[in-house]
């Protein structure tokens, strides 16, 4: 596309907008980035360039400078409703309720009629930890015979949430008797109908419904892709040259990386430690990722990962790693000076090599959970979005990327420097003082009997285990798998082939 000047047509800044969000919609936030950014050098007083470059931070995982962004494109255009609507999104992950509300309701005052926002508020109430709020502000349109796809689905999940599934497996199977224009509006409620069904016992229904889900969803995942990269990294951090690979000299030992697999206790465990006064929980942040997509990966011009590694100088890292800490300190709230400050994005166990260079005093925990237990809780539950989870949705290709994560943790445990501890959640659950005290004493933080209170704690959670950290420890959902016998026949023989012992 040809680049813009200051003479471009309007219409050639609209052609070139939509290139920019057909790439952010496939995922590619940075290019999409670029464009935006480049929009804005040609129209700076066009508001949606800024809206622009505000969404695909967002996709980046740079919340406050997508905060920054949709703020200048509201001071532009202060009536248009997706800005406001954006704006909510995106202070609800900043951990601030109560202004994203007041975003969210600006849009709804904008576009009463607009039913997405009346849900999008429902589910920011919901993140801050108030189900009867949220399911409130649902009832009226829902007793009113709406019936639009994501009204009913997080509709049905509230009634869930509040103990009533069989309500809401009523209001929702009736949109799964036909499939929906876009398939996977339909493989979604497929998932929620899981979890109710599962709620309810029906455990056969259950499969049933994350297996259709599932093959709605499709299955975009390469063993052999993951087996390449996995060899790639073992073998440019490998045991005789991490210790002789650049480091950056950001000494800071505020980040702590929680990693394992998905469904396996990285929640709850940030939610203990975010419960103690000198530490802050920042969620699933993308920093790591972006950051080894810019710097660290391979590229058309040179795939060669050991090449790229070694030449990354100090400075570099350097920059990277003040970004990154940045942007985790702009996380947590105004007037707080947390001494830690937890990164839990499950699959950072990709990336621990790099973690090191960027901050030699960063701390890991990894999180474990029985591997049947972590592939029910992954296949029975939808990871919406552009999708990194594509081997949850096919039992066998779960087992290989088991056997994969295994094989990362093995390498960086026997070359890395930084500390890891391994935190199991199955001994959590059966001794939570004891594995708390040992958190606290390997991060440095003193005792603090909040921690025990981790339920209590005033903070979004946005991951799929929003209500579960907001109750006391419990062990249901130790030897869940044992639920689910007469069909794990698949992912059984399929870890045993990959060594997994079960």
């Amino acid at each position: 596309m040809k680049p813009l000047d200051k003479t471009a047509s309007i219409e050639a800044v609209q052609a070139t907008f939509r290139n920019a969000e057909s790439l952010e919609n496939a995922g590619r936030h940075a290019q999409a980035l670029l464009i935006y950014q480049q929009i804005t050098k040609s129209k700076p007083r066009w508001p949606y360039a800024y809206f622009g470059i505000g969404s695909a931070y967002a996709g980046m995982g740079k919340f406050e400078d997508a905060r920054k962004n949709i703020r200048k494109a509201i001071a532009l255009k202060n009536d248009h409703a997706a800005f406001h609507a954006k704006l909510a999104d995106v202070l609800s992950q900043l951990d601030n309720p109560q202004e994203a509300i007041q975003a969210i309701d600006r849009a709804i005052e904008l576009d009463p009629k607009n039913i997405v926002y009346r849900v999008n508020k429902a589910m920011i109430v919901r993140f801050s930890g108030d189900l009867q709020g949220a399911y409130d502000l649902l009832v009226p349109f829902i007793e009113a015979d709406q019936t639009a796809d994501q009204l009913v689905r997080v509709y049905a999940s509230l009634c869930g949430a509040l103990g009533e599934p069989e309500r809401g497996i009523a209001s929702l199977e009736p949109l799964t008797r036909t499939v929906h224009s876009d398939p996977i509006v339909t493989a979604t409620h497929f998932f929620v109908l899981a979890k109710l069904y599962d709620q309810t016992g029906q455990f056969g229904l259950a499969y049933q419904a994350a297996a259709r889900g599932s093959e709605l969803r499709g299955d975009s995942y390469i063993p052999a892709d993951r087996e390449a990269l996995l060899d790639q990294r073992r073998g440019a951090w490998s045991k005789d040259r991490i210790g002789t690979l650049a480091r950056s000299r950001v000494m800071s030992d505020r980040p702590v990386f929680i990693v394992g697999m998905p469904r396996s206790g990285t929640t709850l465990i940030e939610q203990i430690i975010a419960a103690h006064p000198q530490a802050y929980g920042a969620g699933e942040l993308i920093n790591i990722f972006a950051a080894a997509d810019e710097v660290a990966s391979v590229t058309p011009e040179q795939s060669d990962l050991r090449v790229i590694i070694d030449a990354l100088k100090p400075a570099t890292l350097d920059r990277v790693a003040r970004r990154i800490l940045r942007e985790m300190d702009k996380q947590a709230p105004k007037g707080t000076k947390p001494i830690r400050i937890t990164d839990k994005l499950p699959l950072n166990f990709q990336h621990l090599g790099f973690i090191e260079q960027l901050f030699p005093n960063a701390q890991i925990i990894h999180c474990t959970r029985h591997p049947l237990d972590t592939f029910v809780s992954c296949y029975l539950l939808d990871f919406v979005g552009v999708n990194a989870h594509a081997y949850t949705y096919d039992p066998e290709h779960f087992a290989h990327f088991y056997s994969v994560y295994l094989r990362y943790m093995e390498h960086w445990k026997s070359v890395c420097s930084i500390p890891i501890f391994d935190v199991s959640y199955e001994e959590t659950i059966a001794d939570q003082r004891g594995v708390t005290e040992r958190i606290l004493s390997f991060l440095g933080l003193e005792w603090d009997d909040s921690c025990l209170r981790f339920f209590e704690a005033k903070r979004s959670v946005s991951t799929a285990s929003t209500e579960q950290v907001r109750r006391p420890m419990y062990a249901s959902s130790v030897g869940r798998w044992k639920n689910y016998k007469e069909q794990l026949g698949t992912v059984v023989d399929a870890m045993d082939r990959y060594g997994i012992v079960v």
